[in-house]
């Protein structure tokens, strides 16, 4: 599926995907990834993607910033976050949404187009 937003000005805008691959920037991208502004890490376990300790390191490592939003694109279907991560986010009070990654990728370009600060967390199964 090709998506294209006229005046979208964000490196991170995820241009096209299908299965088990995205593309943003040119670049297909076949593995777990993280996303927030203009940082892209594809260094994520698919075990733990979501845990807390990597949620929580990646909402210090951007704190200094707001975050909007957090998304988890959960892969084909829609999962359970860990217990640890769900606390750790309402003590945080940052909103959040699970959902499938085909939903988060087209979620998260729409978030972009709206000047929204949002960290995606995303499991390349679609």
């Amino acid at each position: 599926m090709q998506i294209e937003f006229e005046n979208l000005s964000n490196e991170n805008f995820i241009s096209s995907f299908g299965k088990d691959f995205i593309i943003i920037k040119n670049k297909k991208y076949f593995k777990n990834l993280i996303l927030i502004d203009t940082l892209i890490d594809v260094n994520v376990g698919s075990n733990s993607i979501f845990a807390e300790d990597l949620v929580r390191k990646k909402i210090e490592i951007i704190s200094k910033n707001r975050i909007d939003f957090i998304l988890f694109g959960m892969g084909k279907q829609i999962g359970r976050l860990p217990i640890k991560t769900i606390k750790l986010l309402i003590k945080k009070k940052i909103p959040y949404e699970i959902m499938t990654s085909v939903s988060a990728f087209k979620t998260y370009n729409i978030l972009l187009s709206q000047g929204r600060r949002t960290l995606a967390f995303l499991k390349l199964e679609t």
